[in-house]
């Protein structure tokens, strides 16, 4: 029996098919126009006939596609933040102008058995679903209404990456639509299935010490290189406290998880040495394998790694809908 078929729009360096490529499925493409996403880093780590796409007006058509997993931009929604103080001008954004949009375009397009779409929780002021219709606050028409996906049904669903067995909380939100089920994601319920056996091997660490143990020994872990005011301000720091005074360089409690990584921009200090973390350190964070490889430079790197979807939790969501699907098609035949 063949693999069922799972691609990306907007799947960054290929976290989120990492975890469905885990959960069973073979990787067809990767489609990503942003510039932040080293295409070189998703070809190093799919390297089996599987395509980097880097113009989504490109996407070939392709009925053999079974799930479509993407994460498309999340500044937008924060950037709206000031406009939404005055809701007149939310009417001069269109709708088509959000990745997000873009990415339920072709959905409605290839209509692939299912699709996954990972994104801020902020993106619920902007976006939602009103069972399969995507609405948008400042859209032009009256109704709100702007995209309607008729064949799908449509799940709504708040995660923290903590809960799959990630040293991290990270919560996003996951819009979860099949063409075949009723999708009712439950991490725990799914925990009482044969998931948990392949779940378990790829989840190991629950705390900051646990996941950077082994690491500081590495030879290949190229260590940030700092001034040496600033090794002597992170030498002083307490466990919390930010050599900033905000939530960038704060150093990371050793017994808990991280909070939520996310780019060059905001990086945590080591729990016990005066640097921040190495590119692999947060990766490990964030759920990654150690064989992940990363390419381009330093802060492209750590861009990727925090844009990225935490491969367990899609792991999860595309294992639940791989298994419905099963399920549905005995029933029928």
């Amino acid at each position: 029996m063949s693999k069922p078929i799972v691609a990306g729009i907007f799947g960054g360096i290929g976290g989120g098919l990492l975890g469905a490529q885990w959960a069973g499925f073979d990787v067809l493409y990767n489609a990503e126009p942003r510039k932040c996403f080293d295409p070189e880093t998703f070809k190093s780590n799919f390297p089996n006939n599987a395509e980097y796409i880097n113009n989504i007006t490109e996407i070939p058509l392709d009925s053999s596609i079974d799930l479509i997993i993407g994460s498309p931009d999340c500044k937008q929604f924060s950037n709206l933040s000031t406009i939404r103080k005055d809701r007149g001008k939310l009417h001069e954004y269109n709708w088509d102008e959000f990745d997000i949009t873009k990415f339920f375009l072709y959905v409605k397009t290839f209509e692939p058995h299912s699709f996954i779409l990972e994104n801020v929780p902020n993106i619920l002021k902007t976006f939602w679903f009103e069972d399969n219709t995507l609405c948008f606050i400042g859209a032009k028409e009256e109704s709100g209404h702007i995209l309607s996906l008729p064949h799908y049904r449509i799940q709504t669903v708040l995660l923290d990456a903590y809960d799959f067995g990630v040293p991290q909380h990270r919560k996003r939100v996951f819009f979860v639509g099949s063409r075949i089920i009723e999708p009712k994601f439950d991490l725990e319920e799914l925990k009482r299935t044969e998931f948990i056996e392949a779940f378990g091997r790829r989840s190991s660490y629950r705390a900051v010490d646990e996941a950077l143990s082994n690491l500081e020994k590495r030879d290949n872990m190229e260590k940030p290189r700092h001034t040496a005011k600033r090794v002597d301000g992170f030498r002083k720091l307490r466990i919390g406290q930010s050599y900033y005074g905000t939530q960038n360089n704060k150093r990371l409690d050793p017994d808990k998880p991280a909070g939520t990584v996310t780019s060059h921009c905001s990086r945590f200090v080591h729990p016990y040495l005066p640097r921040v973390l190495t590119v692999r350190e947060n990766a490990r964070l964030m759920g990654f394998p150690d064989y992940f490889i990363f390419k381009g430079s330093e802060t492209s790197q750590l861009d990727q790694v925090g844009k990225s979807i935490v491969p367990q939790v899609s792991m999860a969501l595309s294992y639940y809908l791989k298994r419905e699907i099963e399920e549905d098609a005995r029933k029928s035949s």
